[in-house]
């Protein structure tokens, strides 16, 4: 494949596997000709689990100082260590028809409730998907197929309008470069829990087009994720240049595991947290009737 198809089956941007060949020696392309770099499935495998590594925080540089299998294992005792296996959730993600995936995940939205169905049950799902990846008993398309599910459960319940009149509006998009979104979707779903109203951009927007889409739409808050796949410094760069051109009363809310340090700007609330946004709510937001 190439470097593009590469970046879009991981999620990493074409810079970023650059950055790693040059810094790590890792990925190494076979070159045609032209020069043009070209990837093996199997190295694509591999930087999948660099990906899934980078999810749990680690840094580049600690994870390029392993090999290829020692990558696997440490990749498998961090998920132990996060989620022990669940034989209904296996089930689940390798097994049930597909005709079945989108009701069986509504009917455990409607028995938990929406904030126990993100925070205890769809980080579990997706802890799952990543296990099974790796241990082998789950396929590629199976994971998109139960990943793709789960987010057009959580657009739906987007889609509804919340019931309190004159409710906060917050405005929630990833910028350019970022393509990890379910994170923000389950953000998202929360705060309309608490009774606001969320504006969705699926496509990633330019910087600099943010404030005039937050003035038109009249939002409170706009409300970006940074995945581990988006460089730290980058993000620190682009809340400040956003920070910068953004109607100062607009409250800038930013998440993710790409989001590491302490920030200090003005109208900044940086929550990394899923189960941490109801007192987020309280705390910045002016109370919503009946929540």
């Amino acid at each position: 494949m190439t470097i593009q198809q590469l970046s879009n089956d991981l999620g990493v941007g074409v810079d970023t596997l650059r950055i790693w060949e040059r810094r790590y020696g890792c990925p190494v392309p076979e070159r045609d000709s032209r020069g043009h770099r070209s990837y093996s499935s199997k190295q694509a495998e591999e930087l999948r689990v660099v990906v899934k590594l980078r999810n749990f925080g680690m840094r580049p540089a600690q994870i390029f100082a392993l090999d290829a299998l020692a990558r696997q294992e440490l990749l498998l005792q961090k998920l132990d260590q996060a989620l022990p296996m669940d034989s209904e959730l296996q089930r689940l993600t390798a097994q049930l028809p597909a005709q079945q995936m989108r009701r069986t995940l509504q009917l455990h939205l409607e028995e938990l409730g929406l904030e126990r169905f993100i925070q205890e049950f769809a980080v579990a799902l997706l802890q799952t998907l990543d296990r099974g990846w790796t241990e082998g008993w789950l396929t590629i398309a199976r994971e998109h197929l139960v990943s793709d599910r789960l987010e057009e459960l959580l657009k739906a319940r987007l889609a509804v309008s919340p019931q309190s009149e004159d409710p906060t509006r917050i405005l929630f998009l990833t910028l350019s470069g970022e393509r990890h979104k379910l994170g923000l979707l389950m953000a998202a779903a929360l705060f309309q829990a608490q009774g606001f109203d969320c504006l969705l951009v699926n496509e990633e927007l330019p910087l600099a087009e943010v404030p005039a889409l937050a003035a038109e739409l009249e939002v409170e808050a706009v409300a970006l994720s940074f995945s581990a796949h988006y460089a730290a410094r980058q993000a620190k760069q682009d809340l400040a240049g956003l920070r910068r051109i953004l109607d100062p009363k607009i409250k800038l809310l930013a998440g993710g595991i790409g989001i590491r340090g302490r920030m200090r700007m003005r109208n900044l609330v940086i929550c990394t947290e899923l189960e941490k946004i109801p007192n987020l709510c309280r705390q910045y937001f002016r109370p919503v009737p009946g929540k």
